[in-house]
This record gives structure tokens, sequence and C-alpha cells, in this order.
């Protein structure tokens, strides 16, 4: 388990209140401080500290959503890592989640272990002393291991596609891309799709 400094801060932005209370009780249980934000605005107006932590970001809240948040977070130079909260089946919401720079996503409803651990890496990254040339070259090594049809595979989830389109695309049967890939998610050692496009957009892809 991570160990955790005292000044390490989660913030959970979240419209509904029963997953903002669950996601703090969850969080504080493992000794992180906890803030809860109802909105996205009443997020951005608190000026979050500048401590190194966490955001737990939900995409699906009314105005402004977790993606406009996302973006006024970049643009006012925030660095703290951004995990997104999506709805099942919202892979492309997902998608763009991190290609705009959030590090992973969570699908509701989530395992509180899968919770906690996330938080736990995203902080041990953050702290890391890795640059994003070591970072690009570790995830390269590991996508280079897969075979050309897990590419393929992989380049569709990374575009947000369902297994049904990536079959369509493929020419291959839904059974099919699902074995492709349970296969390159054991071979990059990841225990979630998010671990895997986070390896994807690391190498650069």
């Amino acid at each position: 388990m991570h160990h955790i400094p005292f000044d390490r801060i989660v913030h959970i932005v979240d419209a509904d209140p029963a997953a903002r209370q669950h996601g703090a009780a969850v969080l504080r249980a493992s000794n992180y401080e906890v803030r809860t934000h109802a909105s996205g605005s009443d997020f951005l107006l608190c000026h979050p500290d500048p401590h190194p932590g966490c955001i737990l970001l939900d995409i699906h809240m009314p105005e402004p959503d977790g993606l406009d948040v996302q973006d006024k977070l970049i643009q006012a130079g925030q660095t703290m890592p951004v995990i997104v909260f999506t709805g099942e089946n919202a892979l492309d919401i997902a998608v763009r989640a991190m290609r705009a720079g959030a590090l992973w996503f969570l699908e509701k409803p989530y395992l509180d272990a899968d919770l906690v651990r996330m938080v736990g890496e995203a902080i041990a990254r953050q702290d890391a002393t890795e640059d994003s040339a070591d970072r690009k070259a570790i995830a390269t090594a590991q996508i280079d291991s897969l075979s050309p049809r897990e590419i393929q595979v992989m380049q569709g989830l990374a575009e947000g596609w369902p297994n049904k389109i990536i079959a369509h695309e493929l020419g291959l049967s839904i059974r099919t891309v699902e074995m492709y890939r349970t296969n390159l998610m054991k071979k990059l050692e990841a225990h979630s799709l998010s671990t895997v496009l986070r390896l994807w957009f690391d190498a650069g892809r």
C-alpha cells in the first residue's frame, strides 16, 4: 500500500450528494483528507489548494460539466492529477477526457477498492521522479509487446469505440474482439481499460 503523506488532499466534484458522501467516506477510511464540491462552479470558485493531491471529477454534471471544468483547470495551470467518473458504456466520453489530460477514468458504479487504488496510484505517480520521457519509453516498450491485431483493437479502444464497432471495422466477431481485449490487458498487466488507455497515451499514440 502506498504511504500517504498528510498533505495529500482529494477533491471530489460530483453533483450527486450520495456519491460525494460515499466516495469521501471510502477515502477518509484510507487516511486521505477529502474535500467535496457539489458542482464544477463551486469547485472552481474555491481556487483549489496547490497542495499535491488528486481531483475526482464527475463528467455528467449539469453545466459546467466535467469536461468544461477540466478545460478550465488546464487553462488555470492546475497540475493535480484528474480522475474522471463516467457512466456505464461512456467510453467515448472517457477517452475525450483522457485525451484532454485526465489520468484515468472510473466507471460508476465502481468498486471501493478500485477508487482507493486509483487515487493512491495517481498520487504516487505525481510524487515519482521519472519524467515524461521515461514514462513514454516504458509505455512504448509495453505497447510494442502487443501483436499487430491487438494494436488494431487498441486503436479502436483509443477512439472510444465499443467492441461492436471495433469488430465491424476489423471484420471480426465481437467475441474475438473481447478475446483480444482480454489478452492485451494481461500482456500489459493492466487492472482496467483505463490503465490500458493511459499506457497508450503515455506512449504518444
